[in-house]
C-alpha cells in the first residue's frame, strides 16, 4: 500500500519515497518496551530518508513533507521538529502518538500539519489527535485537520477491514492538496 500511496504522491508531482523504517530495526516492535527500544533507529531512518531527499537537485530547501500513517505517523511527527528540511507533515490516524509524554517539545517549531483521523477510531482514538493539534496550535504552528464521521482507524487501507473508498479518496485529495500549497513554491 506505501508504495502504491508514494507512486500515487508521484504522479501528482512531488518526489516520493515509501520508507520501510522497521528494516532499521529487522520488525515491527510488538510490545512498549521492544517500541521504546527500536524508536531511535526508526527516528534515525526517517533522517537519513530526509538527508537523502534534501541532496537530490530536484528537491529544494523545506520542501520536503512528511506523510505518516497509524506509527509511522506518530514517528513523522516526533521528528518533523528536528528537520530543518521538512515543510510539512501529514499525520493519518497517528494523533501525535497517543500519550507521548515529548509532545509538548515535539510541537515546537513545528511545519505545516494536516490531520486526517476516523472519528470512531478505536486504536488511536480521537482524543490523540485533538490533543496534537492543540499542541502545535499553542506553540504557534499551523493545523489543518479533517475528521472522518464513522471512519475507523486504517481507513485508507484498500486491503484492510476499515476501508472506506469515500474517505481513502477524501483524505489522499486534501493530502495533495496540503503539500501543493505547502511545499511547490
Amino acid at each position: 500500500m506505501y508504495a502504491e500511496y508514494a507512486e500515487a504522491l508521484a504522479a501528482c508531482g512531488f518526489v516520493a519515497l515509501a520508507l520501510d523504517y522497521y528494516a532499521a530495526t529487522g520488525s515491527a516492535a510488538i510490545g512498549s518496551e521492544e517500541k521504546l527500544e527500536k524508536w531511535p533507529r526508526w527516528q534515525a531512518a526517517v533522517c537519513a530518508a530526509v538527508s537523502y531527499l534534501s541532496s537530490l537537485p530536484e528537491v529544494s530547501k523545506n520542501d520536503i513533507g512528511l506523510v505518516g500513517f497509524s506509527r509511522g505517523a506518530f514517528l513523522a511527527v516526533s521528528t518533523a521538529a528536528s528537520l530543518p528540511d521538512v515543510g510539512a507533515v501529514v499525520d493519518f490516524f497517528g494523533g501525535g502518538g497517543g500519550g507521548s509524554d515529548s509532545l509538548e517539545v515535539e510541537a515546537r517549531d513545528f511545519p505545516p500539519l494536516l490531520i486526517l483521523h476516523g472519528e470512531a477510531d478505536r486504536i488511536v482514538p480521537m482524543r490523540f489527535a485533538v490533543r496534537l493539534r492543540e499542541a502545535v496550535l499553542a506553540h504557534g504552528g499551523e493545523v489543518e485537520w479533517h475528521i472522518y464521521p464513522g471512519a475507523r482507524h486504517a481507513f485508507n487501507m484498500p486491503d484492510g477491514p476499515t476501508y472506506s473508498e469515500e474517505a481513502a479518496a477524501d483524505s489522499f485529495g486534501r493530502t495533495v492538496a496540503f503539500l501543493k500549497r505547502r511545499l511547490i513554491r
